[in-house]
């Protein structure tokens, strides 16, 4: 959908390389054949998520918030007969696909690179017929923005405090938006100016209600910051760069420009090295260890009564995230390694229904959350990378009997350990399940099947449509 334009201004300034190379990237950067079909399963999969999420009582009150529009305006919610203005839309969208953290990671930026691209760009169909080829290219060339942004910054970004799929998310969105939109590279630049003093967002709300509403501001900025541009809002010309740009901001002033040699789309990183899709719904920095855990205790048979004590041996900066040793809640328990072990052990299992308030609370697992241990190695890592490769160790020191340790080395859900396309549907599934508990296995199953077909579909708004009228009108 193309987008009418203010009149610009007839003196523009130069831009800075990294603002102009964005948008230049993000409106007519080519996104390969390949790229295209690796991109299917990780959209799929975030959709997937952001229905179940749209189910949670915390993404409820979000809406009771939202002011409901009347007529055929706006944009339809995905479990009711709402409409909303576009910018609550994105805020509602993204608070749901965050609210279960069950969304895909990219460890290159410690980040969600997938939620807050989606969550704009489906507030941003707006009712047109965009075809399934260009959603799937704006929401390319918006996580490899988001996603090479962070890795300029390294994990100083993240070590600072920021949440960084809401302060990259909010710049990647923008630019997924403005290719959606069809914006003019000066048009686009001033929107990324725009989000450029939209970005933020904590890591101190993490284990709160707060940490989803992250993604979902992301996306709002993002259709804020377009709607903006369009307007004539005009910003600085060097946003990103400089000695008082994002880069500088955000990086604690490590870095003012963009790193020499990576180039966007060089490869896309959906492709190398491909983003994490995750098994269990909790952190990402818990994955590994969840997957030792569960690994121990089918070989050897060993449960929660017949453990005295665990230690997990992990990179530095592998608790950054995990804030929550003794959780109270269920949203406190997604970043807290002591009771995923705990919980693992004791039930063989980790999946959605481990992380309800009524799961945690139970006092046979809050006794043992003292008896488990996480240390950090001494070594400091440069990139996010850094921290998402490393092994993670679990060692189990049984009441009776010598320790047992097994240490993972590949990232769960990564290309060195990807879901398979059966995990991947059965977890639609349960994700489609969790916002309507009776819906036909055979009605999720073709929903899904018609996502798989997005390349070739000449209006994927008519897909979200259908996936919203199996969620909220057949109730």
């Amino acid at each position: 959908m193309s987008a009418a334009l203010a009149p610009a201004s007839q003196a523009e300034p130069s831009p800075g390389p990294a603002t102009v190379d964005i948008a230049r990237f993000a409106l007519s950067g080519t996104v390969p054949p390949e790229v295209v079909e690796q991109a299917v399963p990780l959209l799929l999969d975030t959709i997937g998520v952001m229905v179940a999420g749209g189910a949670e009582e915390q993404v409820r009150r979000l809406a009771a918030s939202l002011p409901v529009l009347s007529g055929a305006g706006g944009v339809a919610s995905l479990w009711s007969e709402a409409r909303y203005r576009d910018d609550d839309a994105a805020l509602l969208f993204g608070m749901a696909s965050h609210i279960l953290d069950y969304d895909d990671v990219s460890m290159l930026a410690v980040c969600h690179p997938s939620v807050p691209i989606v969550s704009a760009l489906l507030a941003g169909l707006d009712g047109a017929e965009t075809s399934g080829r260009a959603f799937i290219e704006a929401f390319a060339v918006g996580t490899e923005v988001l996603i090479r942004l962070g890795q300029v910054m390294g994990f100083r970004h993240y070590d600072l405090g920021f949440h960084a799929t809401a302060t990259l998310g909010t710049i990647g969105a923008t630019a997924a938006l403005a290719r959606l939109r069809g914006l003019d590279e000066a048009r686009t630049r001033h929107a990324l100016a725009i989000a450029a003093s939209h970005a933020s967002g904590v890591r101190a709300n993490f284990g709160s209600m707060v940490k989803s509403l992250h993604v979902g501001i992301a996306a709002a900025n993002a259709v804020r910051a377009v709607r903006l541009a369009v307007a004539g809002i005009e910003g600085a010309a060097e946003p990103i760069e400089g000695p008082v740009g994002f880069l500088h901001a955000f990086s604690g002033g490590a870095t003012t420009a963009w790193t020499p040699g990576l180039s966007l789309g060089q490869p896309f990183a959906i492709r190398d090295p491909g983003f994490e899709q995750k098994r269990y719904p909790c952190c990402y920095m818990l994955h590994k260890t969840i997957e030792g855990t569960l690994a121990l205790r089918r070989e050897t048979g060993l449960d929660l009564a017949a453990v005295a004590s665990v230690r997990v041996d992990v990179a530095k900066g592998g608790t950054s995230a995990l804030i929550h040793p003794y959780p109270k809640s269920g949203l406190n328990a997604l970043f807290s390694a002591p009771y995923a072990i705990s919980a693992a052990l004791a039930d063989g299992r980790i999946d959605l229904a481990s992380f309800t308030d009524e799961a945690v609370l139970r006092p046979h697992i809050q006794r043992r959350l003292t008896d488990v241990t996480v240390v950090e190695s001494d070594k400091a890592p440069a990139q996010g990378s850094d921290v998402g490769g490393a092994p993670v160790t679990v060692t189990i020191f049984p009441a009776n009997g010598a320790p047992v340790s097994r240490t993972v080395t590949a990232s769960p859900g990564s290309l060195a350990d990807p879901i398979t396309p059966e995990q991947l549907r059965a977890k639609w599934l349960d994700c489609l399940r969790r916002a309507r508990p009776d819906l036909p296995s055979e009605t999720a199953t073709a929903l899904f099947d018609e996502g798989t077909r997005m390349p070739e579909s000449p209006g994927v708004a008519r897909w979200i449509e259908n996936i919203a009228g199996a969620i909220s009108k057949q109730k």
